[in-house]
């Protein structure tokens, strides 16, 4: 059996033309253990990075989800118009709802698209009180196609 580094010290030629170019199995399929291990981990990686895809704007709030380590976060962000303090802010959360409220102004009420942990689940005011970002604790580690269920 061949490690990876050895795979990739007989592939070298082949990258230059030299004589290693044609060898292997060819038209086998398969490639035995060491090829499902590459799947394994491309689907991983693909999976990863479908659920780390970047931030998407939701209309008056910024929403991303980041993946790590079998765990999910979701960060939702608010520019807000007029500072608020902490006082200004109520946040709820539930497992599977989310109410955020600023100043009397409800900016956020619905259905999360998975169950989260509320007692993981946090906010924080940041830019001197310009921005509130709260962070939901996802309870399954898979993509989230929408932060909120549409009704």
């Amino acid at each position: 059996m061949m490690t990876t580094t050895e795979a990739m010290i007989v592939s070298e030629p082949e990258k230059e033309g030299g004589a290693g170019a044609g060898g292997g199995m060819g038209g086998m399929g398969g490639g035995g253990p060491e090829a499902d291990l590459q799947r394994q981990s491309q689907q991983l990686r693909a999976d990863h990075e479908q659920k780390n895809a970047g931030e998407v704007d939701d209309g008056g709030f910024k929403w991303e989800q980041t993946s790590s380590g079998g765990e999910t976060e979701i960060l939702i962000r608010f520019v807000l118009e007029t500072p608020a303090t902490k006082k200004d802010v109520k946040v709820v959360f539930t497992s599977t709802t989310l109410v955020v409220t600023v100043a009397g102004v409800e900016l956020l009420n619905g259905k999360t698209f998975m169950r989260t942990h509320p007692d993981e689940s946090t906010w924080c005011l940041v830019d001197k009180g310009a921005e509130l970002q709260v962070q939901l604790c996802s309870s399954s580690d898979a993509k989230w196609a929408e932060l909120l269920l549409k009704e």
